[in-house]
């Protein structure tokens, strides 16, 4: 039996038990017991900021690497970083850089072009280190499949050290120097999560500890800060598991961004409109990342990389123009090719595809975002490919929480010229000859796994409507503290969402544009505001059919400050109008007069009535508690309004 929110799952008994040894509130401790912080320790190191950082030098060939790269320097070899083209790979080359940089090295950096290049370290690149007079190359974000790059390096003399954190082949890169990667640590686990900037600020952390020194007059608290920062940006841009070290982190990166003064950083923030001093996840998630990938995605990345690097405020504001112009491009492009995706994967695939693959004249550099989109739209993996040269097609895939994409993608191993990437993300190419077959090979391989996961797992959190059921009595300052400590969110570590209702909506207020509104709930004798950005068409529809009506919410708790104010807000995700009417009759008929049935949370058309008298007699917490622990097989009671 499935509850409808995890915290239902939690005995009553282990909640108190954890929130007595805590000083916890109960409802906290279940959030903790529901999200598998079981421990005392665990739940103090997550809740109070006390995970500890993990040592470099469990990298098996850390040590190796340092002392190479402390050599190059010394001997004033000519070290080449390469790097990659999106977030990750540009605040890689930029950590990596700063700090040969702050140690007097000679260095340079090669970041790929995406369409010239492809990506990562390839026999062309090697052969560019070589004429810049290289001897060594340290790639960062890329490397772990460069079996034959490695080869070309050899023949030439030049040492190659990987770093990366990409998925990697079977075999061992024999030829390489080091690998410092996952697969090579003494907890590969744990050293997983890490994104390719961390991985490289792990390198810059392991060098100052076998060499602190460090000629240069920027005070090193500023320069290890600027490091720390960097990594952070590529973990939430990556969408890194939010888990242990890497909140830690990214708590820590944020605080160091918010003060950072280098002249490149702050006009990127100025550019994005972003207030620095308050920089938040969803800052870089939806401003900052957007426009360094722009750069990568629509010309070179180089442009990002020299912003990042850039010490003058002239240089600096070029830079960051262009980066802007380059932003708006990449819009506009993604916007056509985003409809365009859409229409074609519903004229193939219908509504409710499982996997999704599109197509398309596009730029190379949006294909990710579109996949992206795809994702949010059909809520399924997807990969969308760009039409190159001599038939060739190129793109890039994402899939939702849950589907591990590189192992769906493997399985479609014979139909590709090539892939890579990890979980949540890939890149592949493949011949246009092949993609009726890979279209097919890839929805199996997706229903195979899915397969596989409920024969693991048939009670899987992932298809729970929330974390826990919200009286709007209990919404204030005090649960918002403590939801805050929750953060910073990402994969693995989502935001808290809670479920509101039965409740009136006794008022629905038009903001900005008309596509938001506010919403007056009313519970018992309690009202509270909520908000809701970007209102589903028929969801306005239904609130302007009539009021009151009664629905209930998906909602998150987020801080609102106002005239210096500061109040909880309730953030509306989701919402459903909870209609009695359709209980009129016991019918098939009753059971599609929902519009659509929702994915994973289902409710028993025959509770619309109590629910809508429930709201009557003012005794909702005691309904949905009770309701929470049953098994309920139709969503006829809901009609879906998003």
């Amino acid at each position: 039996m499935q509850p409808l929110w995890k915290a239902a799952g939690v005995p009553n008994e282990d909640a108190a038990c954890l929130a007595e040894r805590l000083g916890l509130p109960t409802r906290v401790a279940r959030w903790l017991l529901a999200r598998n912080i079981v421990g005392e320790d665990e739940a103090r190191r997550f809740l109070f900021a006390r995970e500890a950082w993990t040592d470099p030098f469990d990298f098996l060939d850390m040590r190796g690497a340092v002392d190479r790269i402390l050599a190059a320097v010394r001997d004033r070899e000519q070290i080449v970083i390469v790097g990659d083209y999106d977030v990750d790979g540009v605040t890689a080359s930029a950590i990596l850089a700063s700090e040969l940089e702050a140690r007097g090295a000679h260095w340079h950096c090669i970041i790929p072009e995406r369409v010239a290049d492809g990506y990562g370290l390839a026999p062309p690149l090697v052969e560019r280190a070589h004429q810049l007079g290289g001897t060594l190359i340290v790639t960062v974000d890329n490397g772990i499949r460069a079996q034959a790059a490695l080869e070309a390096a050899g023949k030439i003399d030049i040492d190659v050290i990987v770093t990366d954190h990409h998925e990697p082949v079977d075999e061992l890169l024999t030829s390489a120097f080091a690998v410092v990667h996952y697969s090579r640590h003494a907890d590969p686990e744990r050293a997983r999560a890490l994104s390719g900037a961390g991985v490289a600020w792990k390198l810059t952390q392991a060098m100052q500890a076998v060499d602190p020194r460090r000629p240069g007059s920027t005070p090193a608290q500023f320069h290890e800060a600027w490091l720390m920062g960097l990594a952070a940006l590529g973990a939430v841009s990556d969408m890194m598991p939010m888990r242990g070290e890497n909140r830690r982190l990214v708590r820590e990166g944020l605080m160091a961004l918010r003060s950072c003064q280098r002249p490149g950083w702050l006009l990127l923030c100025e550019r994005a409109r972003v207030d620095v001093s308050k920089l938040s996840v969803s800052d870089i998630s939806w401003r900052i990342g957007p426009r360094v990938n722009a750069a990568g995605r629509m010309a070179h990345a180089g442009t990002a990389f020299s912003l990042l690097m850039a010490e003058q405020r002239s240089q600096a504001a070029d830079l960051a123009d262009e980066i802007e112009r380059l932003n708006v491009q990449r819009r506009q492009a993604t916007e056509r090719a985003t409809q365009e995706a859409i229409a074609q994967v519903e004229s193939i695939y219908g509504p409710s595809p499982d996997a999704v693959v599109a197509c398309g004249e596009w730029p190379l550099g949006v294909v990710g975002i579109v996949a992206a989109k795809l994702v949010n739209h059909f809520g399924c993996p997807a990969i969308a490919l760009a039409q190159m040269e001599d038939g060739l097609l190129r793109g890039s895939g994402r899939a939702p929480a849950g589907i591990s994409l590189h192992s769906a993608v493997a399985l479609c191993a014979p139909y590709l010229s090539h892939f890579g990437g990890h979980d949540a993300a890939i890149g592949c190419g493949l011949q246009m000859t092949h993609l009726a077959d890979f279209r097919i090979a890839f929805a199996r391989a997706v229903a195979d796994l899915r397969a596989e996961t409920r024969d693991v797992d048939a009670v899987s959190s992932e298809n729970m409507i929330a974390d826990d059921y919200l009286p709007l009595s209990e919404h204030g300052l005090e649960l918002l503290d403590w939801a805050q400590r929750f953060a910073p969110f990402g994969p693995e570590n989502e935001p808290l969402q809670l479920f509101v209702g039965p409740v009136e909506v006794r008022q629905a207020t038009k903001l900005g544009n008309g596509s938001h509104l506010r919403l007056r709930l009313v519970e018992g004798g309690v009202e509270q505001d909520a908000v809701w950005f970007q209102v589903p068409p028929l969801a306005a529809a239904r609130l302007e059919s009539g009021l009151p009506q009664v629905c209930a919410f998906l909602v998150e708790i987020e801080e609102n400050v106002w005239q210096g104010r500061r109040t909880a807000q309730l953030l509306v995700r989701r919402g459903w109008v909870l209609d009695a009417r359709c209980c009129d009759r016991a019918s098939p008929q009753c059971i599609g007069c929902c519009g659509r049935e929702s994915r994973g949370y289902k409710l028993c058309f025959m509770l619309c009535a109590i629910a809508a008298k429930s709201v009557r007699h003012r005794n909702l917490p005691r309904f949905w508690r009770h309701l929470s622990n049953w098994d309920l097989p139709l969503s006829a009671m809901v009609r879906i309004m998003s």
